[in-house]
């Protein structure tokens, strides 16, 4: 058996994402009123399933490339095609309840080399009423509204800014400047220019009416890279200037417009969500993706547990010859943990590249564990698989319930009668494994996943497991196989403690160490800070830790079984993330 140690606690966060570890779940949540992370399509033309509207859907693409989704194994592509006509790319939901606060959150990313000249339009969107561009909402507050967190220069741009431009708010609103919208940036400033108060909002023209708008610093992304967006319009109490709109990019507050009048009456409420990619004219093709779209009544804060599977580096293509080396392939992949209940349970995620459906056992062990001197292990596991949406699969408490005579043929069937077992054949994309103990029972658990069809033109290609780094023998404990006889395989193994703290998650590793064993206990590498040693050969992977402290190896691994343990520098304890990747 190969071991992963699993998470044993959950970040505590005011956000509904903190909650739900991958986003798995979230759907659900009584405060969500749309999720949508694009895995269920196979096609735009199915956008229209969870969407009320997709428009220029041939401009619309589900996205399977890795580098152009965030999580899971599908991502949304919007094109903005070579053109001097104007072209609005847009998936909007009418809310079936309207709202007088809501968020929407969005993983967002511009392709490298983006620009767009002039008028463009992108990000999320709350409005109400909205009847379309280059009309003034009546100053009275009985019309509508509508705001945009978006990425645009406007004219030659602003000091220091660069293609796609600062995130501001793109604003339609009682005391609106022009027919076609306002922009307001964090620093205050707006575009268009007034006659009367210049290029300042009222915010700053006007202090005593916004007693609590604060002067923040203008940003920008990189294009090329995933950030998490998010926007909040509050709707004013009619006859009370105590309207607010708000930004966070990737959990930190950007942009705060408080004190505001959008409304006045109270039946004008949220009733539109929408993300787009708008352009007068684009003279390039320009590409920008989402992924892992939240509506809520509440703030929704980072996906904790996951992070992005960047873009891979091109390199030259070898030509094949007769002597080429096989490449070994994960077979198995485990996650070993103290199972709890509520947020501590057992969680484990894995996925499926390539075009075929892959056969996959999942096993759920307590008792067994015993035999290898592990104290304190579950008495009565069981098993829940869900999709990458978080939709439920299956289930199982007992192996021999439902699968017996499929399971048992596979030669895997756990030793023990009341450990769980799934045998199932899934679709290229990400999955979830969660171990509970039966009837809230506790304990040391084992989560593990086989690639029983290794034929299929699909693989293992990745796992990541956040785990609780202590000291002694509860370090973080990864294990991996890799099977194909004489093969080999460009292995990448992280340990990220600092780069959590971003998301949310409290109580982060600060220094995390990894060492890597093979089969026989002896270390084969090992590694501090990920810039210490193979700076250049972990970027040339695609997958550098975010942050200096974290640590990571790239290493070429035969066949085998392998263990990377991770541990603090210093000796403190933290919350850690181990992750395993095959690049070939």
């Amino acid at each position: 058996m190969a071991f992963l140690t699993a998470p044993t606690t959950a970040p505590a966060d005011s956000g509904i994402a903190a909650r739900y570890p991958g986003d798995i779940g979230i759907g659900s949540d009584p405060a969500v009123v749309l999720f949508d992370d694009f895995e269920s399509y196979t096609s735009a033309s199915q956008l229209t399933n969870k969407w009320t509207s997709a428009y220029m859907q041939p401009n619309l693409r589900i996205a399977t490339e890795p580098g152009n989704y965030y999580a899971g194994s599908q991502g949304l592509e919007m094109t903005l095609p070579i053109s001097t006509v104007e072209v609005a790319n847009a998936l909007n939901k009418t809310l079936d309840t309207t709202l007088d606060t809501a968020f929407i959150r969005v993983y967002s990313k511009f392709d490298v080399g983006y620009s767009v000249i002039g008028s463009g339009h992108n990000g999320p969107r709350l409005s109400a009423k909205y009847p379309g561009p280059g009309i003034k909402p009546p100053t009275d507050g009985t019309g509508f509204f509508l705001f945009v967190l978006q990425n645009n220069m406007q004219g030659a741009g602003r000091p220091g800014e660069l293609q796609p431009g600062y995130s501001h708010i793109y604003a339609y609103w009682p005391r609106q400047r022009d027919i076609y919208g306002d922009h307001w940036y964090s620093d205050g400033y707006v575009v268009p220019y007034d006659n009367t108060i210049g290029n300042s909002g009222e915010w700053l023209a006007y202090p005593a009416q916004y007693p609590d708008f604060k002067i923040m610093s203008n940003w920008q992304p990189q294009t090329g890279k995933w950030y998490c967006y998010e926007l909040m319009v509050k709707a004013n109490t009619p006859g009370k200037n105590d309207g607010e709109v708000k930004c966070w990019i990737d959990g930190q507050v950007v942009a705060d417009f408080p004190d505001l009048f959008m409304r006045s009456i109270s039946s004008l409420k949220i009733d539109v969500a929408h993300i787009g990619q708008h352009a007068l004219h684009s003279e390039r093709v320009n590409k920008k993706w989402y992924d892992n779209v939240v509506v809520a009544t509440q703030y929704i804060g980072p996906m904790v547990g996951a992070s992005p599977i960047p873009s891979p580096t091109p390199t030259p293509t070898p030509a094949a010859t007769p002597t080429a080396t096989p490449t070994a392939k994960l077979q198995n992949i485990s996650s070993r943990l103290l199972i709890q209940t509520g947020n501590n349970v057992g969680i484990a995620g894995f996925v499926v590249g390539g075009t075929e459906a892959k056969k996959v056992l999942i096993r759920g062990l307590g008792p067994t564990l015993a035999q290898f001197n592990v104290t304190g292990a579950m008495q009565n596991p069981t098993l829940e698989l869900h999709d990458g949406s978080g939709s439920l699969i299956t289930t199982n408490d007992n192996w021999k319930e439902t699968q017996q005579a499929e399971i048992a043929a596979t030669q895997l069937a756990p030793p023990a009668d009341v450990e769980a077992a799934i045998l199932a054949t899934l679709q290229p994309g990400a999955y979830t494994a969660i171990q509970t103990g039966a009837r809230g029972g506790t304990g040391v658990g084992l989560i593990e996943v086989y690639d029983v069809d290794p034929l299929a033109a699909s693989r293992l290609i990745n796992i990541s497991t956040r785990g609780l780094v202590q000291t002694g023998n509860n370090v973080l404990i990864g294990g991996f196989s890799l099977a194909g006889g004489s093969g080999s395989n460009n292995v990448v193994v992280r340990a990220l403690g600092p780069s959590l703290a971003p998301l949310g998650i409290n109580n982060s590793l600060p220094d995390p160490v990894i060492t890597l064993y093979d089969a026989n206990a002896n270390v084969i590498t090992a590694n501090d800070n990920w810039k210490d040693s193979q700076q250049s050969a972990i970027e040339n992977t695609g997958l550098q830790p975010p942050n200096d402290l974290d640590a990571a190896i790239v290493v070429t691994l035969a066949a085998g079984n392998y263990t990377a343990v991770v541990t603090d520098k210093s000796g403190s304890t933290g919350l850690a993330l181990v992750e395993v990747y095959v690049t070939q």
